[in-house]
């Protein structure tokens, strides 16, 4: 099999084409048509005429599916058709649904050609349209593409190309993801073919991935991710890539020899990235519709050659989900290379900083939000911690943030708020110190009600908080930050981690009344009245410390923290502590819940029905099922494996038993539901396969060198799938995958995945939750704008605004959170 490299393209041709709001799940033919839509006026109230090849009325030749294959980056082969009304060639209007596959010109003519894109494979319908008259046909194009080495011309891989081993720590890493990138073509005829027909034991050499994880959900619009492996050779000459979806739709074989940084790192070969290009072709195909109606996954095989022989295949199979995760997370970055403004140094005399970073999507690398450099002393050093900004809060509308700096009374008391849409963010020193520290806001920032839980013990921020009696109050922002009456709640009440849900209508949290020095509290959740700021019908979802497992509740002892709801306000989300920062399961001298120094914890859910039941995410935090070993990779390190007291350099406490999966704490969740589920960005410190696999509690910079690669923390931030309206007593997770672009060397918390501050009309978008009027459209030169209303249609695309699911031009989605939401995948 000889292997030529192909020159990918992964941009759409623009002649009038709509890939129904940039999710790749449908879209308009080349007369910019939302998801295929005819015009009314040819449309009537008739058609309906479904390829039975009739020789009367209107009728398509071929009647047949067609199947077509097109190598990538090309438009070819073509598919003809001709359009006739009772036997005569009829001139009719031609669009088609998934404009990101291939494109038609509209007519009115008697024959319509399709023309593939070559850069998205997957089932097309064409639709001919004729004096209320409707004929559907449908191509079926199975993408295929095949490279041997890295292709530096194509910019998706540029920049998968280290040229400097002082690029591999920069930023979010190479690529996003970290890693050494890719590697050359590969020459030696026994290295290809050992790769082409491998005869090595895989099993006997112990080779096995690391990262990705089998069965993980991943959405379109992502950045490529590092596949990472473990073998008794630990090291490579050559591998094998393979990526094929389910049904044919694309088919994808990459051959790759060691990246060049190697021969500076002298490093071993033992994890390289997809091809960016390659992988976005491959994520907006699979997913999508298929000639059987079957999910159309996603299949990656690895194959490794060393000294002439080949090992392997090993793969894993994923679920793509056809939507786009737009928006920003936003997060803590402790340690961060991108401002200077803590006192203490780090581990090798370097000075470091905290701030809030921001990841917009398709960013390589985080870019600084809110934060700034403090005074030097003579060292050139910080010489104060004023310059710091951390412990935030973002409304999921993207408006506003709160943050806290290191000053103030109580100490570190002093609260910012940043308007996003104001230029450089502009901040509001809030007077009230001690006060807003993780308050809970509405989804456009406009209200807020207070947290009374400090959010650390070492940053007792609100105040009263450690005499046990802290209460909460509620908020109006503005020019000027205003108290309100806090209407509906009990008396005196302390709520902690306080979260609203996406649509305003209700709002979670921990009630710690009278013992915010001692954390242990129920989870309430009431009603809110978003026109009268009004709160009511106040009822405990999961009660604390009473063990009841019947009823689904944490063992007792267990803190439970950090409610948030799903999109839909079906379930809530939170974490449950399972052992306290002082080794001991249910204990913690600490106060309240934390992220270090030995605290374990894992992610739960509860239904929010008449009888709301709880329990873990095991997917999501590495686990199969209830009762299944970890699938998560058991490293050196005290990842997974039986360590004693004193052999860490962050330990005073025994790890032994303990694995990674209960490294994994405050969930936040995305406000709308994209491709058919929610997402749920959350803090781990479980080890990033073979890039990141330090001592889970080493995250304190003054313990290491905040600028080697090799000591970076591992405490960052993930993703996972949740599946709506999953049943009680069942597992809605998905295994979880590492957020490219965050910083890599810094250790990351917090995040918030939120709707950017919404665009007019006319603005560029990729789905309708961007814009404010909430419709993102094709527009005359083929692009997606915002504007009012859909064109030339009735009927809402996926992630247009909706007010009911009848509002959908697709009648399997739902209306949630004013969006049309696409169904679950079958």
């Amino acid at each position: 099999m000889g292997l030529g490299t192909v020159v990918f393209s992964a941009t759409l041709a623009a002649c009038g084409s709509s890939s129904s709001n940039g999710n790749g799940n449908g879209g308009g033919g080349d007369g910019g048509l939302q998801d295929g839509t005819v015009p009314p006026n040819l449309l009537d109230d008739g058609g309906g005429l479904f390829g039975d090849g009739q020789t009367g009325g209107l009728n398509v030749t071929p009647t047949s599916l067609q199947t077509i294959s097109v190598a990538a980056g090309t438009s070819t082969p073509t598919v003809p058709f001709s359009a006739t009304l009772d036997g005569t060639p009829a001139a009719a209007a031609w669009t088609l649904d998934r404009g990101d596959i291939g494109g038609i010109a509209t007519g009115p003519s008697s024959t319509g050609t399709f023309v593939p894109r070559g850069t998205t494979g997957g089932l097309v319908t064409i639709t001919a349209a004729l004096n209320g008259q409707t004929v559907t046909r449908q191509v079926f194009v199975k993408l295929l593409a095949q490279q041997n080495g890295i292709n530096t011309s194509n910019p998706g891989e540029s920049g998968q190309n280290p040229t400097s081993p002082g690029q591999l720590g920069q930023g979010g890493g190479v690529g996003g993801v970290g890693g050494e990138g890719l590697g050359p073509p590969v020459t030696d005829p026994g290295t290809v073919s050992a790769l082409q027909d491998p005869g090595g034991d895989a099993s006997a050499a112990g080779l096995a991935l690391l990262y990705p994880y089998d069965k993980t959900v991943w959405p379109r619009g992502m950045l490529a991710p590092l596949l990472m492996w473990s073998w008794a050779t630990n090291d490579a000459d050559a591998i094998l890539i393979t990526l094929r979806t389910t049904s044919g739709s694309f088919s994808y074989t990459g051959m790759f020899g060691r990246p060049a940084i190697l021969s500076q790192t002298n490093g071993p070969y033992i994890r390289s990235p997809i091809p960016q290009d390659v992988w976005t072709m491959a994520t907006n195909t699979a997913g999508g519709t298929t000639p059987t109606g079957a999910v159309d996954q996603l299949t990656m095989t690895l194959t490794i050659a060393r000294s002439g022989v080949g090992y392997g295949p090993i793969g894993e199979t994923w679920n793509v989900a056809p939507g786009l995760l737009t928006g920003t997370v936003y997060y803590n970055s402790y340690g961060t290379q991108y401002v200077k403004n803590w006192t203490a140094l780090d581990g090798a005399g370097h000075s470091v900083g905290a701030a809030i970073l921001g990841i917009h999507s398709g960013d390589l690398a985080p870019h600084l939000v809110v934060g700034q450099n403090s005074p030097v002393n003579s060292s050139g050093n910080p010489s104060d911690d004023t310059g710091c900004r951390v412990c935030h809060v973002v409304s999921s509308h993207g408006r506003f943030v709160i943050t806290q700096s290191e000053q103030g009374s109580p100490t570190d008391g002093l609260s910012f708020l940043y308007d996003l849409t104001a230029p450089d963010a502009g901040a509001t020193q809030l007077a009230v110190q001690g006060t807003f520290a993780w308050a809970g806001m509405t989804n456009d920032g406009a209200y807020a009600l207070t947290n009374a839980i400090d959010p650390s013990s070492t940053n007792p921020a609100i105040t009263n908080s450690l005499a046990g009696s802290a209460t909460s109050s509620f908020w109006q922002f503005g020019a000027t930050p205003t108290p309100g009456t806090l209407t509906g709640l009990p008396g005196g009440v302390a709520a902690g981690y306080p979260s609203y849900a996406p649509d305003n209508q209700f709002v979670a949290y921990v009630d710690v009344t009278g013992s915010t020095n001692d954390v242990h509290g129920p989870i309430d959740v009431a009603s809110y009245n978003a026109a009268t700021q009004q709160f009511s019908g106040v009822r405990t979802v999961l009660s604390a410390d009473d063990g009841d497992a019947a009823a689904g509740t944490p063992p007792t002892g267990e803190r439970i923290g950090y409610p948030v709801f799903l999109p839909d306000d079906s379930a809530l989300l939170f974490e449950n502590e399972v052992r306290g920062a002082d080794g001991v399961a249910g204990s913690n001298p600490q106060t309240v819940m934390e992220t270090r120094d030995g605290t374990r914890s894992e992610l739960w859910w509860v239904t929010l029905g008449a009888t709301p039941k709880a329990q873990p995410l095991y997917a999501l935090n590495g686990k199969t099922t209830a009762g299944a070993a970890s699938y998560l990779p058991s490293l050196t390190n005290n990842h997974g494996i039986a360590v004693a007291v004193g052999t860490d350099p962050r330990d005073t406490y025994d790890e032994t038993g303990w694995d990674d999966t209960t490294l994994n704490y405050e969930p936040t969740v995305l406000p709308v539901v994209v491709g058919g589920y929610a997402w749920v960005v959350f803090t781990s410190r479980r080890a990033y396969g073979n890039q990141l696999d330090e001592v889970p509690w080493l995250s304190w910079p003054p313990n290491y060198d905040t600028t080697s690669l090799a000591q970076a923390t591992v405490k960052k931030l993930w993703v996972a799938a949740i599946d709506l309206n999953a049943p009680p007593g069942t597992d809605p997770s998905h295994p979880a995958f590492y957020l490219p672009a965050q910083e890599i060397l810094a250790g990351n918390s917090r995040g918030f995945w939120v709707l950017d501050p919404c665009e007019q009309n006319g603005a560029s978008c990729s789905s309708g939750d961007q814009c404010c009027n909430g419709f993102c459209e094709a527009s005359e030169d083929g692009g997606l704008v915002c504007s009012n209303a859909p064109v030339n249609a009735t009927c809402s695309g996926t992630q247009d605004k909706c007010t009911t699911a009848a509002d959908c031009c697709d009648t399997t989605n739902q209306c949630i959170n004013g969006f049309c939401a696409a169904a679950p995948p079958k």
